[in-house]
């Protein structure tokens, strides 16, 4: 605590302004090697004045040692005649790291030589720390972008296409086509209406975003590809971007399109009629049958004991409507919009 008698000397004013900022000031005279070290730069570093000789060596002690050495930076700064200015860590005595900002300036002679080395260094811990769940959070999503077997992509709010972080790992020839609403023009002709449907829903609506198209190759081939999205929220609930993938599934269409047909079981009648919203009248008119037929079938969990030709017209009623019919080669039959 700084005692007030009378006004404040310089040596009372910078000793005020060392402790409320957690500053020291330090000197070095170039021609001896000499070192000054304020009291304040003592205490930053955690030591007393007077228990060590102030030196550039002494000093590199206390930096971590990923951030030495400052006997370079310095060597550099004479031969350029520039600014130093840096930040690094240091280990206090009883072991703790702080992180500080250091800056400094040559002090020229009369004859227009490099005298002094004038430097203030400033306790950016707390900055550091403040910042350390930001940094995380970025690490993370660094780390599962690199994780990620297929494209990832972010847009803008209004669904332009913003970047593709990841477009040499995923092993594509560049990020030129897709960006901004090029996607459209990759999208195969049988799916282009479709997906663009869906992705104008989810723009407006701020709901994920989950399609299967085929994408043109550089090599003139389509691939499918199955992409999904989610935005994200500002505070107040509006959207500020999209993240999504675009995922090559095209070997597993293949198996799927290879595959025989499988018939259709009763449980995926009632359960697409669900995703629907649809009553038993209701899709009993669309595959022009009775109502007991559609009840009587739905009773069944197994396939529909029905002539493929009855069997075509749910399947097609169905498909047209929004609902994509799944015959997975391990598990059950299921269903799911398309």
């Amino acid at each position: 605590m700084i005692q007030l008698e009378g006004d404040l000397g310089a040596t009372d004013t910078l000793r005020f302004f060392e402790e409320k900022l957690g500053a020291g000031i330090w000197r070095l005279d170039v021609l001896t090697g000499q070192m000054h070290w304020s009291r304040g730069f003592h205490e930053l570093l955690g030591l007393n004045p007077g228990t060590v000789a102030p030196s550039i060596e002494e000093f590199n002690q206390r930096v971590h040692p990923d951030d030495r050495p400052l006997k370079r930076d310095v060597g550099d700064m004479l031969l350029d005649g520039l600014p130093l200015e840096r930040e690094f860590r240091i280990i206090r005595p009883n072991g703790r790291l702080r992180w500080v900002h250091d800056q400094a300036e040559i002090l020229f002679n009369e004859a227009g030589e490099p005298a002094k080395l004038l430097g203030v260094a400033l306790d950016i811990t707390k900055n550091y720390e403040s910042l350390q769940p930001l940094r995380a959070g970025i690490e993370r999503h660094d780390a599962l972008i690199r994780a990620v077997e297929g494209l990832v992509w972010t847009a803008s709010s209004d669904g332009r296409i913003t970047s593709l972080p990841n477009w040499k790992a995923a092993g594509q020839d560049g990020p030129r086509l897709v960006h901004g609403h090029g996607w459209v023009d990759l999208l195969h002709e049988e799916e282009r209406d479709a997906a663009l449907k869906s992705w104008s829903v989810a723009v407006e609506t701020g709901r994920p975003y989950k399609v299967e198209h085929r994408l043109l190759q550089p090599d003139g081939a389509y691939r499918w590809f199955r992409c999904s999205a989610a935005p994200i929220l500002t505070l107040d609930g509006s959207i500020q971007e999209w993240i999504g993938t675009s995922i090559d599934v095209h070997d597993q269409k293949q198996l799927e399109f290879s595959a025989p047909p499988s018939r259709l079981t009763g449980a995926q009648m009632r359960a697409a009629r669900g995703i629907l919203n649809w009553s038993v009248r209701r899709l009993a008119e669309q595959a022009g049958v009775s109502s007991g037929v559609v009840r009587r079938l739905e009773e069944y969990d197994g396939a529909l004991p029905v002539s493929d030709e009855s069997l075509e017209v749910f399947r097609k009623v169905l498909s047209d409507s929004g609902v994509e019919l799944l015959f997975p080669q391990i598990g059950k039959p299921g269903v799911r919009p398309r």
